[in-house]
């Protein structure tokens, strides 16, 4: 008798920590939040959007430092990648859907302005490269030899490594307060 009784006070204790660590996630905006504003790019696919550092799934630019060779000569293709994202969010208003933050603590989303989605313009126009996400533009981009795909550069995780710098994974969502409760019983 005493066994059933501590297995469902255990499961009661359980099903409180699950529901306090859905109220937290929702509350700290850990994902699914939609924000909207003015945004400045910070480097090709970072943005900051109303105070937050954000980001944009799905693909990765060059870093700021990386050089590429096109035509033999140098070009500076992150800042490229820069300047082209910094132009799309001039043309207005930037609605992004969080999906969660990365271990640097930046929030992870998909973001678009009234012409399209950021990151997918980004990739079509050959100024990143697919990862995690819009193999459509990526393939589109190299058949039509744009941006990086005129050129001899290095994949920015490649010139990462070779450079020192921090690497990163494909940006998946960390899991969060809930994602790791689950983890710890094997739910998720």
């Amino acid at each position: 008798m005493g066994l059933s009784r501590r297995a469902r006070d255990l499961g009661v204790a359980v099903a409180i920590l699950a529901l306090t660590a859905l109220v937290v996630a929702r509350i700290s905006g850990e994902s699914g939040e939609t924000i909207t504003g003015t945004a400045r790019a910070a480097d090709g696919d970072t943005l900051t959007l109303d105070g937050h550092r954000i980001r944009l799934v799905g693909m990765d630019t060059p870093e700021m430092m990386q050089i590429c060779k096109r035509d033999g000569e140098d070009w500076r293709c992150g800042v490229a990648a820069r300047s082209r994202l910094a132009e799309f969010l001039r043309a207005g208003a930037v609605t992004c859907q969080t999906q969660g933050t990365d271990k640097y603590d930046r929030w992870l989303a998909r973001c678009e302005t009234a012409d399209g989605d950021l990151g997918g313009r980004m990739v079509r126009e050959g100024l990143a490269v697919a990862y995690g996400g819009y193999e459509d533009e990526e393939q589109f981009a190299k058949a039509e030899r744009k941006g990086l795909w005129g050129t001899e550069f290095d994949m920015p995780q490649q010139w990462r490594r070779m450079n020192g710098r921090p690497q990163e994974e494909a940006h998946g969502a960390e899991p969060g307060v809930l994602g790791g409760i689950l983890a710890t019983f094997g739910l998720n």
